[in-house]
């Protein structure tokens, strides 16, 4: 299988990696989007849909305020817990986000928080039930960029009209791999052939990408 060990056991902010890293990671991709496409300064407003399970459950798994950090521009496996304390104590008490701001300061404020992410428990998405929508708007109310993705679990993300290019990328990766499997059976198999253990047939797996200094580190 192409989805590795280092890819399993992700970093990031707890406690759950669909409705906490998945989220945070799914807003700082789009918050980058923003800045990337130039149209960040010309932000005045902001909406996120939280369906499904996220939206039921959003609130115990620190769903919401994952989100604001990750539109702020945090990543999961990089922002360091003084720093979720920090922001988040931050935003409560201003009711401000500096959006797109991690780490450069020049990000643009935006009157923002908790309260105003529309949650929808009842409708699921078709693709998959952790769905988020988010829209910014300018002052006039022109849509400046809107995207959809979807937290379909550790951590991994699916923007909306490419479930289908990702999963061709992913089958195309395991085609790849010295030895691929897709199945239990498939692995056990490859042990029976080459008298690795499972441990050793995902050792070889992994150092196709990775040097082995980095895998004992």
């Amino acid at each position: 299988m192409a989805v590795g060990v280092f890819d399993l056991f992700s970093i990031g902010i707890g406690p759950s990696s669909s409705h906490t890293v998945g989220p945070m990671r799914a807003a700082a991709v789009f918050a980058e989007e923003l800045k990337a496409a130039g149209t960040l300064k010309k932000v005045a407003s902001l909406r996120l849909d939280l369906y499904g399970s996220l939206a039921a459950t959003g609130h115990g798994h620190g769903t919401m305020t994952a989100i604001l950090l990750g539109l702020e521009g945090f990543h999961p496996e990089k922002i360091l817990p003084e720093e979720v304390e920090e922001r988040l104590a931050s935003i409560a008490e201003t009711g401000t986000l500096q959006l797109a701001g991690a780490g450069e300061g020049d990000g643009v404020p935006l009157p923002y928080g908790v309260k105003d992410m529309i949650l929808r428990p009842l409708t699921v998405l078709p693709r998959h039930t952790n769905g988020m929508t988010f829209t910014v708007s300018d002052a006039d109310g022109g849509v400046l960029h809107s995207a959809t993705f979807f937290s379909v679990g550790g951590g991994f993300i699916v923007r909306e009209g490419e479930e289908d290019a990702a999963q061709q990328e992913l089958d195309e990766s395991k085609k790849e791999l010295p030895l691929p499997f897709r199945t239990a059976a498939e692995l056990l198999k490859h042990c029976e052939n080459t008298s690795l253990s499972i441990s050793d047939v995902m050792r070889v797996n992994e150092e196709d990408s990775r040097s082995e200094e980095e895998i004992r580190e």
